[in-house]
């Protein structure tokens, strides 16, 4: 009995020496590794640091620093390819609309019949046909084919055809009337006789002087636009350019409003639309920066300016060109 307790202490004694030799392993907690260093030739995106819990380890909850994903999506605007509406609103010119599509301003005034009388007159609420394209847009009529189109708009048949919204095969294709077509970069400018235009603005012994204060909200363009719009709040002095007759003043159902023309001793005329009051009188005589009557929003117009007109034999012509 004595001889096997006597072993077994020597056991014990045997394995506590063999436990005390034994090496053991080293344990660290390392943070994660940063990220690799982007291309030098890419710019690297912005980090954004985290050091919310990750992966539901107690080790990292307070310690991680991983780099959080930045949502960024870059994408190409892609081009319009059907024809919308749009509707006017206050202080719309159709300049400012024509940018906003990038678009010729011409296309919007082809594409709108009604504004082919008076194009450069809009009015709040007013719905606008915006083409994807610069161009024209045709009802077709009997007896009208591609080629025909194509040599009354000045472009090649193929760019009638090769339009998608078009569904043309050919240009021998038959046309359906009252049906629309685009004519992509179709212009609709009306042919003049040579001996009508007018190589420049005819030259005058003085210039005008400013008939109201203000920002220029829209410049002169042909056909849609021949005059200039002078932003400024209602009920702000209107003068006259020049020195001449008062040839009409009152109201137009042309969409001008409230308006005054003046013929000047030279040729010239100068016409002041969309006025909120008249100050002078058909007959009158009124001297140069006399006033006349004040800025409005009278007529066809989507919010109060100056509209200005200078003519001479008929003619519209840049007013810019006569003023300081």
């Amino acid at each position: 009995m004595r001889l096997a307790s006597h072993v077994a202490l020597v056991l014990v004694a045997v394995l506590v020496v063999a436990l005390s030799r034994v090496e053991l392993p080293q344990w660290t907690v390392a943070p994660p590794p940063l990220p690799p260093a982007e291309s030098p030739t890419q710019e690297a995106p912005p980090v954004v640091w985290n050091r919310e819990p990750v992966g539901g380890s107690p080790l990292l909850e307070s310690s991680a620093l991983v780099r959080a994903p930045v949502p960024f999506t870059e994408s190409a605007q892609r081009p319009r390819t059907e024809v919308i509406t749009y509707t006017v609103q206050m202080e719309d010119t159709i300049l400012g609309i024509a940018e906003k599509f990038g678009l010729n301003p011409n296309t919007i005034v082809w594409a709108n019949h009604d504004l082919s009388e008076n194009p450069f007159l809009l009015e709040i609420g007013q719905e606008l046909i915006i083409l994807p394209v610069d161009g024209v847009y045709h009802k077709v009529k009997k007896g009208d084919t591609v080629e025909k189109l194509a040599k009354r708009y000045r472009v090649t048949p193929e760019k009638i055809v090769n339009f998608p919204l078009n569904n043309l095969q050919s240009k021998d294709d038959p046309l359906v009337p009252d049906t629309m077509l685009i004519i992509p970069d179709g212009d609709a400018t009306p042919p003049e006789p040579p001996a009508v235009r007018a190589p420049s603005a005819p030259w005058r012994s003085r210039n005008m002087v400013w008939p109201a204060r203000g920002r220029l909200t829209q410049g002169f363009w042909l056909p849609a636009h021949p005059a200039i719009d002078i932003g400024a709040h209602t009920g702000a002095p209107v003068w006259a350019a020049d020195e001449g007759v008062v040839a009409e003043a009152g109201w137009s159902n042309y969409g001008y409003g409230y308006y005054v023309l003046i013929r000047h001793y030279d040729g010239f005329s100068t016409l002041y639309a969309h006025l909120s009051r008249i100050d002078v009188s058909p007959g009158e005589a009124v001297g140069r920066g006399q006033q006349i009557g004040a800025i409005g929003s009278t007529g066809r117009s989507t919010g109060p300016h100056l509209h200005l007109e200078v003519r001479y034999n008929g003619r519209a012509y840049n007013p810019l060109v006569y003023l300081p």
